[in-house]
Order: C-alpha cells, then sequence, then structure tokens
C-alpha cells in the first residue's frame, strides 16, 4: 500500500491514545492508563510495519528491533487494561510482573545482538537471511500465541463482570462493557489476521489482503475512539463501597446458595422493612438506584441487603428492583388519565433509562412487549 494512505490509517491510532490518555471525563482512570497503553503499542506496531516495508531505516537496523519489543508486551498490556476495567480495586501483584517476563528476555536479547554488531559487522549470507526470514515467521507464531490466549481470557472475565451486573445495579445497560468485548473479539480477529499475514506473507503478495486489513486496524481504532470518549464511570463508589461489593460478587457462585448470615426471624423482619422502604419510598422510580444506594436507605450494609433479596426473595438485585418497575409501568399502562404518555415515556416513569431494556424486561416478565400489553389490555376492558 501506498506510504501516505498507510500513515492516513495509522496516524488515528495515535490520537485514539492520547484521547485515551487525557480521560476528559477523569473514569476508569486505572484501566484508561493501561489501554491508553494498549493503542500506543497497536500504533507502533503498526508504525514499525509502515517503516520496515517501505525500507525507511534500512541503515539503522536497530530502530526495528527494538519496535519490535513492543510485540511482546503488547497482549499482557491489552490484558491489563481489560482487567482494571473489571477489577478497578486491584492491586498490583508480584506475580502480574511474570507476564512481561518474554519482553524483557527479549530486550536482554536485542541488547546483546547490538553489542556483537558493534564489536563486528559481518555480511549476511544467504543462508543467514533465510535463518533470519525463519526466525522472524517463528516469533510472528509466538507472538500470536501469546495474544489469542489472553483475548480468550479477557473475554471471560467480561463476560463475569456483566452476569455480576445484575447483583447490584439495576439498569446495566451503560456500564456493562458490551463495547469492551467487541474489542476483545476484534483483537482476537486481528491477532489471527497477524498470524495469517506472518506464516504466508500476504501483506506482500496480497495488495487486497494488506488493504483490508489497514481498513479493519482504522474501523476499529474508531469504534475504540467512539466508545472511550462516551464511556461512564463503571464503579461510581468509594474504596469501602467496592469492597462491599467485591464481597458480594465473591460469596454469591455459580448456583447463588449463600452461607446464612442472619436468623430466619430476623430474615423476616428485614424482609418486612425492606417492603415498607419499597411500597412507600418507591426507590427503583430513580433509575441510578443501585444495591449501594438502597442499603442506605435502610440503614444497612450492601452485604446484608444482597443477602436478603437472594435469600428472602430469591432474586438478585436486578430482578427485585425490575419487577417493581415493571409492575409500576403496568399500573402506568392501565391508568387512562396516563394515555397521553408513550411507551417510552413510561419507561422513563418506571425507573428505566432505556427503552431497549425495559422492553427487553417486560417481555420477560409478562410473555408480552409492552405494547401488546396495553392493546390486550384495551381489548379486555
Amino acid at each position: 500500500m501506498n506510504p501516505i494512505i498507510s500513515a492516513l490509517f495509522i496516524g488515528p491510532t495515535f490520537l485514539v491514545a492520547l484521547l485515551i490518555f487525557s480521560n476528559f471525563n477523569k473514569v476508569n482512570i486505572a484501566a484508561n492508563r493501561w489501554f491508553g497503553i494498549f493503542i500506543v503499542c497497536v500504533f507502533l506496531i503498526q508504525f514499525n510495519g509502515l517503516v520496515y516495508d517501505h525500507h525507511f531505516f534500512v541503515s539503522y537496523p536497530h530502530i526495528y528491533e527494538l519496535l519490535d519489543l513492543v510485540n511482546y508486551i503488547v497482549a499482557p498490556v491489552f490484558f491489563f487494561g481489560i482487567v482494571y476495567f473489571v477489577e478497578p480495586n486491584r492491586k498490583w501483584r508480584f506475580t502480574d510482573n511474570l507476564h512481561f517476563l518474554f519482553g524483557f528476555l527479549m530486550l536482554i536479547l536485542t541488547l546483546l545482538t547490538f553489542m556483537v554488531r558493534v564489536s563486528s559487522t559481518p555480511v549476511k549470507s544467504q543462508a543467514d537471511k533465510e535463518l533470519e526470514s525463519t526466525v522472524m515467521v517463528v516469533f510472528t507464531i509466538i507472538f500470536c500465541a501469546q495474544v489469542l490466549p489472553y483475548c480468550v481470557v479477557a473475554f471471560f472475565k467480561i463476560t463475569r463482570y456483566q452476569k455480576n451486573l445484575f447483583l447490584y445495579s439495576s439498569n446495566t445497560e451503560k456500564v456493562n462493557l458490551g463495547w469492551l468485548k467487541k474489542v476483545v473479539i476484534c483483537v482476537f480477529f486481528i491477532a489471527v489476521l497477524w498470524l495469517m499475514d506472518g506464516l504466508f506473507q500476504l501483506s506482500s503478495t496480497s495488495p487486497a489482503f494488506d488493504s483490508f486489513s489497514n481498513v479493519l486496524y482504522f474501523v476499529g481504532i474508531c469504534y475504540i475512539a467512539y466508545h472511550s470518549l462516551k464511556q461512564r464511570e463503571i464503579f461510581p463508589y468509594n474504596k469501602e463501597e467496592k469492597e462491599e461489593i467485591e464481597i458480594v460478587i465473591e460469596e454469591t457462585d455459580i448456583t447463588n446458595t449463600r452461607k446464612k448470615l442472619i436468623s430466619d426471624e430476623k430474615l423476616a423482619a428485614e424482609k418486612q422493612t425492606l417492603l415498607a422502604l419499597v411500597t412507600s419510598e418507591k426507590p427503583y422510580l430513580d433509575y441510578e438506584i443501585s444495591l449501594i444506594k438502597l442499603a442506605r436507605q435502610i440503614n444497612t450494609s450492601p452485604h446484608m441487603l444482597s443477602y436478603i433479596i437472594n435469600t428472602g426473595f430469591n432474586e438478585n438485585f436486578f430482578q427485585f428492583i425490575n419487577r417493581y418497575r415493571i409492575e409500576e409501568a403496568k399500573r402506568m399502562i392501565l391508568d387512562p388519565d396516563l394515555n397521553h404518555l408513550t411507551i417510552t415515556g413510561i419507561a422513563f416513569e418506571a425507573g428505566f433509562n432505556s427503552k431497549t431494556v425495559f422492553n427487553t424486561t417486560f417481555k420477560k416478565m409478562t410473555g408480552k412487549t409492552p405494547t401488546e400489553f396495553k392493546k390486550s389490555s384495551q381489548l379486555t376492558g
């Protein structure tokens, strides 16, 4: 591909990295730092490919080798970007350094190569060139073999995070990290393209493949830029509240069994207190209501409130709150004095902040869409 066109595709990557580092909304700070480093790594990989393909630094081969080192840290950097999105309270562990061990070893090897090159500058034979080409293919395979499992683990971490959202959030659409899961899938397929390119040298032999891969990178970067600029703080809680949420998550396994925290009599009393508050104050009408906020209103801990809802009502927090919201929406739909409200208006009045989530939840709980429910009630009425 023409170097100018390639540069036009690569340039936005650096701009996106600056935007993520700037973090104008000041949200998800640790995650965005790691994610910004990841985008810088992607830029350097693309830049290295550009200067190598067009022989910009033929007289300075050490520049290519230094830039190549980015290949060996991009996967763990990407992984930790995901980790700090889903675990913002996480502390750095000594074992985390092992993720960068391969990159460190490659740095040592590169520096040793520089020392040998300075002491002697032998002319490369044909056999040396073939060996160099084989080594490049091997390292491409190692690089992709490193990226792919990181993508798989990151995908399941986000999936687990999305599942855990229902334990403490009533509106999950804007903080469910669905966009980040798509980024992981995109990175996975880009790694597959890199692997194919490294094994079969497709960029050199197929202009169509070269153009397609560059367009894919460009679209992926635009997608990341769009969502990075509009992302919200996914854990808008203080340190103590985050720790409470972590306890709730840790104690809720895949079978939703929990150890007994209070007696049955105490549980029944706490249920009545919760029901009285929900009936009189209608906290579910607040679209930002969370386990944390509701726990404050009944003067208990999020951990205990989660236990009361899970054990006393056999529901998670999301189900508990949205059950009341759907009942409120049904009441509003059936109220002739509220016929001036649209279905979307009713959704927002009932505490939802998304028409899509409202329709999905309503259909799941009633077996009908809000529109179908309204029409059937008019026929029977």
